[in-house]
């Protein structure tokens, strides 16, 4: 099964400031230790919304596109972890690491379809 970890944003990193190294070297070592493991599929940061676009469909057949930043920073995504592991549990268990690393910003797990 493949999970994709959603790691959330916060106003620091919505301001375009870089991540504090402390907390990105603890990430690089969860993913260090993800693909030492074998169920890394891929781990990247994200660029805050301000470099972004959002494409809305306010009626059928019409869309809108809205240029970032977006409101919501709690909404917003961070950096996006896909891995390749045998049960949820397992999932869980790679998003506390990273928790580990930074006890202060959400992760939300998600199934990836088919």
């Amino acid at each position: 099964m493949r999970y994709m970890l959603l790691h959330k944003t916060n106003d620091n990193l919505e301001a375009g400031n870089p991540p504090d190294p402390e907390i990105l070297e603890r990430a690089d070592a969860v993913l260090e230790e993800m693909r030492q493991a074998g169920v890394l599929v891929l781990g990247e940061g994200l660029m805050p919304s301000s470099r972004g676009a959002r494409v809305t469909f306010p009626a059928p057949g019409q869309p809108r596109v809205i240029d970032g930043p977006f409101a919501e920073t709690k909404e917003l995504v961070a950096g996006v972890s896909i891995i390749r592991v045998d049960s949820k549990e397992e999932a869980i268990h790679w998003a506390l690491r990273f928790a580990e690393a930074d006890p202060h910003t959400p992760i939300d797990i998600l199934e990836i379809a088919g």
